[in-house]
């Protein structure tokens, strides 16, 4: 049965500006849930395209977007972890379940950061490797099992996780990324049959291109022309435009509400009708420093 209380979130990775996370927790505020927002740290990690410089420097993060809930009459915490960490994990289901009482919903939609694990797979340092799982699987991993022991408890809850359309197609340059969403969905699919006696879903959310700061992974957007870069590849998508951190937000408000108790182990694409273009190396040595002739591909 769904709860009679003020249900309670918890959505990580919400510290950039920009970013799905801080879309989804004022959707859900919106929606009168009281809404804590993690990140590993205040503002996120940033991409490798952004660590040069300060993409935001007004901007406080997770704090700042707690603010702004509570001044528009939610009710809202900010609290820093790192998900990949067992201790963190537990700690941050806790302090969200101690905030309101229990803990209806988790969204786990935090991931590494991405930019040079962009690459040829034999370019790819072991190290990003291990970064993409550690964060993006294992993390998911960690924050779902500790939220299962609370929501077992209540008799409910809605596990939402954020993966990746690279995670379903084919992606060049991206073995690393691609396998650790696609590890997402299997572990969506299996948690979901693990807990569905006790009232809680679990289903899996697959952005295809969205326009935050993640989509300029190879380029500078201080060197570009955001809006025309965006509108040009928008143009090859059917809906003909990329998708907003709003459109993930809604499929995410979508499944973890109280109405939806019969949908669990699925996974909702939000990508605009696909044929997103990836940008694929036509045959050409892998050496080849010079850069990759670009195609559109599925």
């Amino acid at each position: 049965m769904p709860p009679h209380e003020p249900r309670v979130a918890l959505v990580t990775g919400c510290g950039k500006a920009d970013g799905i996370g801080q879309a989804i927790a004022r959707n859900l505020a919106a929606k009168e849930i009281s809404v804590v927002v993690a990140d590993r740290q205040a503002a996120g990690i940033p991409n490798h395209a952004q660590a040069a410089r300060d993409q935001h420097s007004d901007w406080q993060g997770v704090d700042a977007l707690a603010q702004q809930i509570q001044d528009a009459g939610g009710r809202a915490l900010a609290v820093l972890g790192d998900i990949s960490e067992p201790e963190d994990a537990d700690r941050l289901i806790a302090e969200a379940a101690d905030f309101g009482g229990r803990l209806d919903i988790l969204v786990n939609n935090a991931a590494a950061p991405q930019g040079l694990d962009r690459q040829d797979i034999e370019e790819i340092p072991l190290e990003l490797w291990d970064q993409q799982m550690q964060v993006n699987l294992r993390g998911t991993y960690l924050m779902s099992r500790a939220a299962v022991h609370v929501m077992r408890r209540q008799r409910y809850g809605r596990i939402v996780n954020i993966s990746s359309m690279a995670g379903v197609d084919a992606a060049p340059h991206s073995t690393a990324y691609s396998a650790s969403k696609a590890g997402v969905l299997g572990l969506t699919r299996s948690l979901a049959m693990d807990v569905g006696p006790w009232g809680v879903t679990v289903n899996a959310v697959c952005p295809g291109l969205i326009g935050t700061s993640r989509a300029f992974l190879r380029q500078n957007p201080a060197d570009l022309d955001v809006d025309s870069y965006l509108a040009s590849r928008g143009r090859k998508i059917p809906v003909g435009r990329v998708g907003t951190s709003e459109d993930v937000a809604a499929a995410v408000s979508y499944l973890s509400s109280e109405q939806v108790g019969y949908v669990t182990a699925q996974t909702l694409i939000v990508d605009g009708g696909g044929l997103t273009p990836f940008p694929s190396p036509s045959l050409t040595s892998k050496r080849r420093r010079s850069g990759p002739t670009i195609t559109a591909v599925r």
